[in-house]
């Protein structure tokens, strides 16, 4: 005789299957790929990964695009240097002077930040001056991993302390791949020395991964389909037709004999009487051409996904676009721009690079020891390239109600255009004398 369940197991029967589906077993996972181990395998991807993304930004042109796009948005036409010093006319000489050393290095580290997922910038400074160079990543030793007891260790040429605080770099004596290159013993530089550059994924990560990776595999895959689309055009457009002509000739045709077969060229507005028996049946290439571009484009909408970039940014395809699809993509994606411009640009290299600055000046007797540590001469603030707008004229009115209203400053407005507001009215102040000038009789 079967007994029946207690009730609160029969009410609880239908909640027994529902589990969290993500930690679940069953074939539907079976060869679905797991991460145990972010950082290490983060460590382990860095190389393959960047090699492939350096290939593929040089050889394919919707990778040099998203290179070049990300590159724009972090850094477009150069950031501003604002010292707050009290002097105005000693913080514009900082101003400059560290803009003139920063600007020329700024594209090819965002483009080393996106493409090889990090950047390295030495910090040179002497008695000769103070200048920077950018390290190719491979430079820092990633092979250089060792425990140095105590809590200490070196991972991936990146040397931390028993507190986790970086404390210096391992970098060969030249890039590998460098002509003449010396593979020698690898220079310990202090962590002062050099800043590096990169958008960390898991906690504890100690080396960027290239902004390609979520991407490598499809890229790599919808290049190689674009590719295999123009060769099949290119083979159909080599054939016309073919001519059956039951006594072996060329169907009243004249051409080339070439072995058992005679190529036979067509001539617009040609008319032929093909002899009796004779037949021509002309080539009809292969269709679904128009679903293969379809689904080629939607590879791209996904390869734009993962680099978190627009559509129509990574193509330049603006068919489908109008003025509510631009403004809602571009105020998306400029959200994340301006994250990584504040994370990456401002805190990791622009920030200290000013503290060490303004240290070596000290050294260098260009401004008094005593006051390098003040805030007049730390306090500093970095203003980002401006974003041109959709409707410039819409947006232009949208900012003066929003300021009429109180919601938004000057400051901010002029900011938000990458222009310093003193800048801005001291230009004012010389165009309104000018007038002036110009009315005087």
């Amino acid at each position: 005789m079967k007994t029946r369940a207690p009730l609160w197991q029969r009410l609880l029967r239908p909640f027994a299957k529902r589990q969290i589906e993500a930690g679940g077993g069953g074939w539907r996972f079976e060869g679905g790929a797991v991460l145990h181990a972010p950082q290490q395998s983060a460590l382990a991807a860095r190389g393959p990964a960047k090699a492939r993304a350096a290939a593929l930004a040089m050889n394919n042109p919707t990778a040099a695009r998203a290179v070049e796009a990300w590159t724009a948005a972090l850094v477009g036409k150069g950031w501003q240097v604002q010292s707050q010093h009290p002097d105005r006319q000693l913080a514009r000489v900082l101003n400059n002077e560290l803009e003139a050393i920063v600007w020329p290095l700024l594209p090819m580290i965002a483009r080393a930040i996106v493409r090889d997922g990090e950047a390295f910038v030495r910090i040179l400074s002497g008695a000769n001056g103070f200048r920077l160079s950018v390290l190719p990543a491979d430079q820092i030793d990633p092979a250089m991993t060792r425990d140095l007891g105590g809590g200490a260790r070196i991972v991936a040429g990146v040397e931390f302390d028993a507190s986790e605080q970086v404390t210096a770099y391992h970098v060969l004596p030249d890039a590998p791949g460098t002509p003449f290159a010396n593979y020698g013993q690898t220079l310990r530089i202090p962590a002062s020395e050099i800043l590096h550059i990169f958008d960390p994924i898991f906690p504890g990560q100690v080396r960027g991964v290239t902004w390609f990776a979520p991407v490598l595999l499809k890229l790599a895959d919808y290049d190689s389909a674009s590719d295999a689309m123009l060769m099949n055009l290119k083979i159909q457009s080599l054939f016309a037709g073919f001519i059956t002509d039951l006594e072996g000739g060329a169907g009243g045709f004249e051409g080339n004999q070439q072995g058992s077969a005679v190529n036979v060229s067509l001539e617009p507005g040609a008319m032929r009487i093909l002899p009796p028996g004779s037949d021509v049946k002309f080539s009809q290439p292969s269709g679904g051409l128009s679903q293969q571009s379809e689904f080629l484009k939607g590879q791209l909408h996904e390869i734009a996904a993962g680099l978190g970039l627009m559509y129509e940014q990574l193509t330049g395809d603006l068919s489908q676009t109008n003025y509510s699809s631009a403004r809602f993509g571009l105020l998306e994606f400029r959200r994340r721009a301006e994250m990584l411009q504040r994370t990456l640009i401002d805190a990791q290299l622009l920030r200290p690079l000013w503290r060490r600055w303004i240290d070596w000046k000290a050294l260098a007797g260009e401004i008094p020891s005593d006051d390098a540590s003040s805030p007049d001469y730390r306090a500093v603030r970095f203003v980002p390239p401006g974003w041109q707008w959709v409707d410039p004229l819409k947006e232009v009115n949208a900012e003066i109600r929003a300021i009429e209203a109180g919601l938004k400053s000057r400051a901010e407005v002029v900011a938000g255009r990458g222009r310093d507001l003193d800048e801005l009215d001291e230009e004012i102040a010389a165009d309104t004398r000018a007038t002036a000038e110009e009315a005087k009789p």
